[in-house]
């Protein structure tokens, strides 16, 4: 199926926004790379096909955006971010639920999906609670929770809490985009280099913090495992989070979950087998890379979360989290955490069934090719995991 051209999609964004401006040309190759990946692997019909134009294209209407709103706030691109946090590893593996926890904290800066997707006027505190764009998030939430009720145990979706960075990537085009079966991109993605990306990435996180203090990031996300190192050359005092689970369980778990967001027909014309398979080779050919990453960075930017300590003690590894950021857990934010907890305990929210051998997965099989990383990290496998 054909995509528009790059240059017709540039148009457009140019059209419909009276803009012209789309700041550095360093999308360019990316943009390329996803149509064509678009038009060679993903098997959409017209009304996906119309989809993920749309959101290319929002894409570069956020660019023409962002880059006019730098041209009246110039003091905004050098504004300073204050030791940020990336929760990171193998997906599946508790990112989220720190994640969520942590952005109870006012302390941090967390990145909400329904700012990162739509960036300008960047969010203001004293009304971002109405802010249109989180409403609008909010419904969307209500709508899809009803139409596929399972995603509610698969994941656990909030409008105010740190999500994937997928959107500040994208606008690049070098984002993982996991939700469209775009095979050739993602090798791309996974050999490229993303100092660019994470520079705009930058750009637009001090565009964002504006008006909505404070400047000390979290992030919550697992793919940052795959380009560590260009995560620190945009953000250079930066500290991961790295969380670990029995890959036998999350890579089938997250084959599963990334199934579940493709339309059924394009799960079927794909094959779970198939599916199974890219994710088992990306998310291995990712956890490879990090660690030979980390072995180059050092280990004084790591702390490592096994999600059997997480799940038994959330409190006590809270604490020791805390204690390796030199941060205290006030008392209000020590109740926060235990209310979030006492509402999403483990199957609080139904309970997410798969098995490896339907992704033409095999535990066994998974642990061999991770047993690098098993052996490194001491991870613990089996029944607990």
């Amino acid at each position: 199926m054909s995509y528009p051209t790059a240059e017709a999609l540039i148009a457009e964004a140019t059209a419909r926004t009276g803009l012209s401006d789309f700041g550095p040309p360093t999308f360019l190759e990316g943009l390329d790379q996803l149509l064509k990946s678009l038009a060679a692997d993903a098997p959409y019909d017209e009304p996906d096909r119309a989809r993920a134009i749309g959101l290319i294209t929002q894409r570069l209407v956020n660019r023409l955006k962002i880059e006019a709103w730098f041209k009246e706030n110039p003091e905004a691109g050098t504004a300073p971010i204050d030791k940020p946090v990336s929760i990171c590893g193998l997906p599946r593996t508790g990112t989220t639920a720190l994640g969520n926890m942590m952005s109870l904290d006012p302390r941090f800066r967390p990145l909400r999906p329904w700012e990162q997707s739509d960036p300008c006027p960047p969010p203001r505190i004293e009304d971002e609670a109405t802010d249109p764009r989180r409403v609008a998030y909010l419904a969307w939430l209500e709508k899809m929770h009803e139409a596929q009720p399972e995603q509610a145990a698969m994941h656990l979706w909030d409008a105010d809490a740190t999500l994937e960075d997928t959107e500040l990537m994208g606008l690049e085009f070098h984002a993982q985009q996991m939700t469209w079966p775009v095979y050739g991109y993602h090798d791309w993605y996974r050999k490229g280099d993303l100092r660019r990306t994470f520079a705009y990435h930058v750009r637009v996180a001090r565009l964002l913090q504006s008006h909505r203090p404070p400047s000390r990031w979290l992030f919550k996300a697992p793919h940052h495992k795959f380009h560590l190192d260009h995560v620190v050359e945009g953000y250079p005092d930066i500290r991961f989070i790295f969380t670990h689970r029995d890959p036998g369980k999350s890579v089938p778990s997250y084959a599963s979950f990334v199934a579940a967001l493709y339309p059924p027909y394009v799960r079927d014309r794909i094959g779970k087998e198939k599916i199974g398979r890219e994710i088992h080779n990306h998310l291995l050919t990712g956890m490879r890379q990090a660690v030979a990453a980390r072995e180059k960075l050092g280990p004084d930017r790591f702390l490592d979360v096994h999600h059997t300590a997480f799940i038994a003690n959330p409190m006590a590894e809270l604490q020791r989290i805390y204690d390796w950021l030199g941060m205290p857990i006030t008392a209000e934010v020590r109740t926060r955490f235990e209310s979030w907890l006492a509402a999403n305990f483990s199957g609080a929210h139904g309970t997410h069934n798969y098995t490896a051998e339907e992704y033409g997965l095999s535990a066994d099989a998974i642990r061999a090719d991770y047993d690098f990383y098993i052996r490194a990290f001491g991870v613990e496998c089996g029944s607990r995991g």
